[in-house]
């Protein structure tokens, strides 16, 4: 079963800017300034005030802020290694391309016919 790229450890780079560390040794800085600069409901509105953005902590290595708006450490792992906040095309043309592990292995959401 492929394992999730947890984060060890997060560092504030001033903006939106942050150096991510993951369990595995790499490290990725990314600017996620484009996620928040059209707030898309009530749980990206609070990440209009820098501030707030300076809030972010791990929960079990996965980056969260104090109203639980969480980004996957899978996707986080995709921005670093791109340098920069991808599509949401882009996310599932990679995401979508990767074998699937087995069949014992993949949620599906939709029950099969």
């Amino acid at each position: 079963m492929r394992q999730l790229h947890k984060v060890r450890n997060v560092r504030l780079l001033g903006g939106y800017r942050l150096s991510v560390t993951f369990r595995d040794g790499f490290i990725g800085e990314i600017d996620l300034a484009p996620l928040f600069e059209h707030p898309r409901g009530p749980m990206t509105q609070p990440f209009q005030s820098e501030a707030f953005f300076q809030n972010v902590f791990l929960d079990h290595g996965t980056l969260t802020w104090p109203n639980s708006y969480d980004i996957c450490s899978d996707v986080l792992r995709h921005y670093c290694e791109m340098g920069r906040v991808c599509s949401r095309e882009e996310l599932d043309a990679a995401f979508n391309s990767r074998p699937a592990e087995t069949s014992a292995s993949v949620l599906n959401d939709k029950p099969s016919t």
